[in-house]
């Protein structure tokens, strides 16, 4: 049987992606899967502004830091949030505002910085030999990512992308890709070329309705991929005092899905749309994610002999 733990959304995370690692033995799964959107996207400046003192901005408010001690908490604190962080003098900082292509280079090389310190606490605790351990990256990282997860790959992790993944004669498709979203993240696909992307991937397959659709984008018109409705300046449309909702989900995920009818479909990219639903006799999952207050959300799946015996969601 494989018993799967499936989380998604850290978003640099560090408290997160340690939970991670600990479900192995909480909930005994055979099978580890944290698909998409590994890294961060904010990068926070911790300014001395004299010999032991330090202020920053984050959250809202600004912080006032006393000696080493408290910075090192308050980078932890950063760490566990899924910020970057970087120490600099008033000189420095004043660089760095003038400078959008130093920063955006600062962004990149913490995020390799932090993957390959998770990497390295991954198989440090995790013995890959006998636990299943897939990493996907997501449409809001960056490509460079990908080179350091695939660096691991002969120490037991799977980097799933354009590739067959088969775990007890389950086999499982990756996709990083979502539907276009307003933010031109790294990863998006017109939905004709999305789809045309997941079809190459299926045909891999030896069976389609026995496999595992791991793909990051949720399905269109689901309880997996609701999300806020936005105005022409990215605002939040509200009526009455109500945010109002809309599905953003792929119209190709949710075509193939009711194609080929795998035994599940594992997602995520919509944070305020953890669940499930059904399309056709195929149960799709959507965690959701609160990483900025370092919560893991995931599921525990369950699949005996090809066919989907449990599953269900839990946080912590």
């Amino acid at each position: 049987m494989i018993k799967i733990f499936f989380s998604v959304d850290v978003h640099g995370s560090t408290l997160v992606w340690r939970k991670w690692l600990k479900a192995v033995e909480i909930y005994n799964v055979n099978t580890l899967i944290l698909a998409g959107d590994l890294t961060g996207k904010v990068l926070v400046p911790i300014i001395k502004r004299r010999e032991g003192f330090y202020t920053a901005r984050y959250f809202g408010r600004v912080w006032e830091l006393k000696g080493e001690d408290e910075v090192r908490r308050f980078e932890e604190r950063l760490e566990g949030a899924g910020a970057y962080f970087i120490r600099v003098d008033e000189k420095e900082l004043e660089e760095l505002k003038n400078s959008p292509d130093k920063v955006n280079r600062l962004i990149i090389e913490k995020m390799i910085e932090r993957i390959r310190s998770w990497m390295n606490m991954l198989v440090e605790k995790i013995d890959t030999r006998k636990i299943n351990t897939i990493v996907m990256p997501g449409n809001d990282d960056e490509y460079v990512i990908d080179d350091v997860i695939r660096e691991y790959e002969d120490r037991g992790v799977i980097y799933p992308i354009d590739k067959v993944v088969s775990i007890e004669n389950i086999e499982i498709i990756s996709s990083p890709y979502v539907n276009p979203t307003p933010w031109n993240t790294p990863r998006e696909m017109k939905e004709n070329d999305l789809e045309k992307y997941l079809e190459r991937q299926i045909s891999r397959l030896k069976d389609p309705s026995k496999s595992i659709f791991n793909f990051h984008a949720p399905p269109y018109n689901t309880h997996l991929d609701l999300a806020p409705k936005l105005t022409k300046d990215l605002k939040p449309v509200v009526i009455a005092g109500a945010v109002q909702y809309e599905h953003v989900g792929s119209k190709a995920v949710r075509k193939v899905i009711e194609k080929y009818q795998p035994i599940i479909g594992l997602h995520g990219h919509i944070h305020e749309s953890g669940g499930m639903d059904k399309i056709g006799k195929t149960i799709v999952v959507n965690p959701g994610s609160e990483y900025s207050e370092g919560v893991l959300k995931g599921y525990v799946i369950e699949i005996d002999q090809g066919r989907l015996i449990n599953y269900w969601k839990v946080e912590g």
